[in-house]
C-alpha cells in the first residue's frame, strides 16, 4: 500500500508542540515509576516491621491552620514555615527567613494542640542545602484518671488526675537533584509522658517535588520511612510503621485572583481496616481535598475536606504578617478550632 504525501512537511507529522508534550510525558513516566518504586520500598519495610497500630498518630493531626482549612492536603503546597512537617522539599518553595506559631483546641477542650516552626531559603542557589528549618510539636492534655481498688468495698475510686503530652523536635533540610525537582528529609525526636510511663523514640521523614508544569506540581512524603521507634521506660518498644503521601497542587492567575486546588493521600500498612476511608488487607487510603482563593495574596478564603470531615478558613497577609483561622467538623466529637501566626522577613 502507498500513501501519498506530496505536498506535505514533515513537520506535519513531528510539531513542535507534539515532541515538548511527548517529552514532558516521559518525564512524567519517568517520575511515576520512581515515586511507585519508593511506595514499593516502604511497603516491603513497613511489612517487615513490628509496628504498633496508632504509634504515631500522635503526631499525624497536621499543623498549621492554612494546611488545615484546606483539609491538611498540602503535600504538595502550599507551603509555609511549616513545610518541614508536610514535606521538607517544600523549604525551596519560600524565600527568606520564615517562622510560624499554631494553638489549637482540638475536639473541644480535649486535647492542646501547639506548634512553633522556623525556615529560611538561602539566597545562593550553588549551596547543596538550598533550604533548612527546624519546628517542635505538641499535643496533650490532662483529664487521665488513676484509680485504685477500696481493700473493703472492693470498688474502684479515683486517686488523682494526670496529664499527658507528646512532645517532638525536629530538623530539616532541602536541596534539589534536577532543575524541576526538590528533594528534603526531616529527622524527628520524640518524647512521650504518660501518667505510668515515658518513652523516647527517633524516626526520619524524606520527601520530594516535582514540577510538572508552570501550574502543576506533584508532591510525595514518606513519613517515618526506616520504621522509626519509640522506646519506653518499661523496657517495650514500639515501631511506627511508614505511610506514604503522594499529593497535587494545581494553582492559576487571574488578574489580582489566585486559586489553588490540592489533594493528597495517606497509604498506610498498619492494617486499620474500618477505621480508614478504603481499605485492602493491610493497606489502607485517607484523602485529603482542599481549596485556596486569595485576592492580590493579602485576603484568603479555604474550604476543604480531612478524611471526610469538612473544613474551613480564612487568612490575611499584611506586610509580612499573616495570620490564619481554621475550622474543622468532625460528626463524633467536638469541633478543632486552629490559629496560626507567621512572619517573614
Amino acid at each position: 500500500m502507498i500513501i501519498q504525501t506530496r505536498g506535505l512537511s514533515p513537520r506535519f507529522f513531528y510539531p513542535r508542540n507534539v515532541l515538548c508534550i511527548a517529552k514532558r510525558m516521559k518525564r512524567i513516566y519517568y517520575w511515576t515509576m520512581r515515586t511507585f518504586g519508593i511506595c514499593i520500598i516502604a511497603l516491603l519495610l513497613a511489612g517487615s516491621a513490628l509496628g504498633a497500630k496508632y504509634a504515631g498518630e500522635p503526631f499525624a493531626l497536621g499543623v498549621g491552620a492554612r494546611a488545615l482549612a484546606m483539609g491538611g492536603a498540602t503535600v504538595a503546597g502550599p507551603f509555609d514555615a511549616s513545610g518541614g512537617y508536610w514535606n521538607p522539599a517544600g523549604l525551596n518553595n519560600l524565600t527568606g527567613h520564615n517562622l510560624i506559631a499554631m494553638h489549637a483546641e482540638t475536639f473541644g477542650s480535649l486535647l492542646n494542640h501547639d506548634f512553633i516552626g522556623y525556615a529560611r531559603r538561602r539566597g545562593d542557589n550553588l549551596y547543596i542545602v538550598r533550604s533548612y528549618g527546624a519546628y517542635v510539636y505538641y499535643l496533650g492534655g490532662g483529664g487521665i484518671k488513676i484509680t485504685d481498688i477500696d481493700p473493703v468495698s472492693r470498688r474502684q475510686y479515683v486517686v488523682r488526675e494526670e496529664s499527658h503530652g507528646d512532645y517532638m523536635l525536629a530538623a530539616s533540610a532541602a536541596g534539589k537533584i534536577k532543575e524541576k525537582i526538590d528533594v528534603g528529609i526531616t529527622v524527628r525526636m520524640i518524647y512521650r509522658d504518660m501518667p505510668t510511663i515515658t518513652g523516647y523514640g527517633l524516626t526520619a521523614d524524606i520527601g520530594a517535588l516535582y514540577d510538572i508544569h508552570p501550574k502543576a506540581r506533584l508532591g510525595l512524603m514518606v513519613t517515618d520511612l526506616f520504621s522509626g521507634f519509640i522506646r519506653y521506660s518499661g523496657g517495650t518498644t514500639e515501631s511506627i510503621l511508614p505511610t506514604v503521601k503522594p499529593g497535587l497542587l494545581l494553582h492559576h492567575t487571574v488578574s489580582d485572583f489566585t486559586g489553588q486546588l490540592a489533594a493528597s493521600g495517606d497509604i498506610k500498612f498498619e492494617g486499620i481496616q474500618s477505621a480508614a476511608q478504603y481499605w485492602a488487607g493491610e493497606i489502607s487510603l485517607d484523602m485529603h481535598y482542599g481549596l485556596e482563593l486569595s485576592y492580590r495574596e493579602m485576603i484568603f478564603g479555604r474550604a476543604g475536606f480531612d478524611i471526610g470531615n469538612f473544613t474551613g478558613g480564612v487568612g490575611v497577609n499584611i506586610n509580612r504578617i499573616i495570620v490564619d483561622l481554621a475550622y474543622l467538623h468532625n460528626d463524633y466529637l467536638d469541633e478543632t478550632f486552629r490559629v496560626s501566626a507567621g512572619y517573614s522577613f
